[in-house]
Order: C-alpha cells, then structure tokens, then sequence
C-alpha cells in the first residue's frame, strides 16, 4: 500500500466554495484510484472560498501519476465550485503532481485532471537505496553461496577419502585373506611333497619309477578324473618331454623349451587322448594319485613319445608354481 496526501484549493471569489460532497480519481503508470470521496479531517466547513484542504489517501501504489477527475454531487444550495488547482504529494518519497483547475465544477459533472510532476522529492535518492540494498544483498546472497560451495567441496572431499579409505580397507582385507589362504596352501603342498617323498615318490622325473612302498588304493565310485600336461609347438600337441627342459641329474626343471607352450586339459579329446573321467590313468598307473602327492580323485599325466608318464606334485611345482590353479 501507498499513502497519497492530496490537497486543494478553492478560488478566492464570492461564490467559489461549496456544501456538496467531493470525489476524486487517480491514475498513474502502475495502477489507478476508484473514485473516492475525500474531505478534510482538520476542517468542519470544507470547499469555503479561498480555502486550501486536504487529507490522506491509502491505496496501491500508482506509480507516476498521470491523470485523474475531480468532482461534486451538486448537494446543498448553490452548489457549483471552483477551484484553481489539485496538488497530488506521495508520502513515501515526497513526490508531487500538481493539476491546474481554473474552473467551475457543475453537479455530477467529473473535470478531468492532468498533472504535471513538480518535484521529485527523494525519490531518486531512495531508489539508489533500494538499489544498493538490492546489491548488497546479492553481494551477500553471493558470498553465502560460496561459502556453502565451499563446504560441501570440504565435505564432499571427506566422504571421497572415507570411501578411498574404505576401498582401501577392503583391498587390504582381502590381500590378508589371499595371503592366509596362500599360506595354507603353501603348508599343504609342503605336507603332499613331505608324503610324497615318505612314500618314495620325490623324484620330479616326470617318467616316475615303479613304487617299492606299500600300494595306495585306487579311488572307488566312479570319481576318478585324469588331466592330461602336453607341450604345444606350431599349434600341434608334442610329448612333454619334448617341451620342457628337465635336468635328470638334479631333478630340477630347467624351463620350456624355445618355441614350445605348456598346456593343461581334463579332455580327452586333446593332447594324446590321456585326459577326460575316469581318463587312462589306469592304464598306466597302479596307484592312487596320492602316492604321488596329488589329489587322491584326481591324477596327472603326461605323454613321453611312448607311454603315459605320472606327473608328481614336486614336477609340478617347479613347472607350474600354483599347479592346481594352472592344472585344474
């Protein structure tokens, strides 16, 4: 809402003032006043001759004033009115419309009001206030925003190390859990070797020699299955003892062969055929392959050019490192 004091003056002529009720109407470049009635609330005789009246008005805001109306109801004897001048002043900023009159008013008959802006008070001043306040504020509004920029890159920066720290724990976890059961496998193939060379089997020749200790049994049911270890040399399977350099002297493997790849398979229908379940184990093995210190359900061959030829946990372990994962 806007306060607006309007004021008039009435001519100073016999006959110029006025009993009636009086009205006026605004209309300025942001809104417009209805025709109000007005009257002066310091003053028991309104519209005497030569008086200066006025009062408040409270409406929206209208903006520059423009034009408007002026005009009476022709109550009371002798009615007509004549007034120099209506002065619009907006009590907020101390601008002021003035709108020459010079005329008589006849009952019920608007005069229509032009006005002119005749001063400008301290509008300009309060709107270059407004203006910096509107500034400073987005200056303010700016700063807040940097600052909550800059505290969620802080937090985000902190949840980002929580989850590398995290991520980090994990891989550690889980190297821990690999060495633990690296460890344990290393124990165990310690233990097979150990049984292995107990039970005459510590040779790493891969033609192994016939067993002098007490026979293993063979596995029952059905749940044998034989792999087979074959080199490879321009894409065709050769002998193993082709691929591999094995030193008999020491027992030792030396290293594959120039040109020659390794490779492991539990189907017959690669390799020399030795492969696949229950596989030819059998046909050239009387023992169980825990004789030889490798599963009990599951032995390893190798082809010699001539026969099927055991392959003992010690052999594979120089050839292969992690033989079962390299095997099986």
């Amino acid at each position: 809402m806007a306060r607006y004091r309007w004021e008039t003056k009435t001519a100073y002529v016999n006959g110029a003032g006025t009993d009636a009720n009086v009205f006026i109407s605004l209309s300025g470049d942001k809104a417009s006043l209805k025709e109000t009635e007005i009257n002066d609330p310091d003053s028991n005789q309104d519209w005497e001759k030569g008086d200066i009246n006025h009062g408040l008005i409270e409406t929206a805001d209208l903006g520059w004033i423009k034009t408007g109306t002026l005009k009476h109801d022709g109550w009371g004897a002798g009615p007509d009115w004549m007034v120099e001048y209506v002065k619009i002043t907006n009590d907020e900023d101390g601008r002021e419309w003035l709108a020459g009159v010079n005329a008589e008013l006849k009952a019920n008959n608007p005069f229509r009001l032009v006005f002119k802006n005749t001063s400008r008070g301290q509008f300009d001043e309060m709107q270059r206030q407004k203006e910096l306040e509107v500034e400073q504020r987005e200056r303010e509004q700016s700063a807040e925003d940097a600052k909550l920029a800059r505290e969620r890159k802080v937090e985000d920066a902190k949840a980002d190390t929580q989850d590398w720290k995290a991520a980090s724990k994990a891989r550690m976890e889980q190297l821990k859990s690999e060495m633990e059961r690296a460890k344990v496998a290393a124990e165990e193939q310690k233990l097979r070797e150990e049984l292995a060379r107990m039970r005459g089997g510590s040779t790493l020749d891969p033609t192994m020699p016939t067993p002098t200790t007490t026979p293993t049994p063979m596995p029952t049911g059905g749940s044998m299955k034989t792999y087979e270890v074959f080199g490879v040399l321009n894409g065709r399977p050769a002998p193993l003892t082709a691929a591999v350099n094995f030193d008999r002297a020491t027992g030792r493997v030396l290293g594959v062969n120039a040109g020659y790849r390794v490779m492991a398979t539990d189907s017959p229908s690669e390799g020399f055929g030795l492969a696949g379940s229950p596989g030819r184990w059998s046909s050239f093995v009387s023992q169980s392959p825990l004789f030889y210190g490798l599963d009990p359900d599951r032995g390893i061959l190798a082809w010699d050019g001539s026969r099927g030829q055991v392959l003992n946990a010690s052999y594979l372990l120089q050839l292969f490192g992690d033989w079962r994962q390299a095997v099986y």
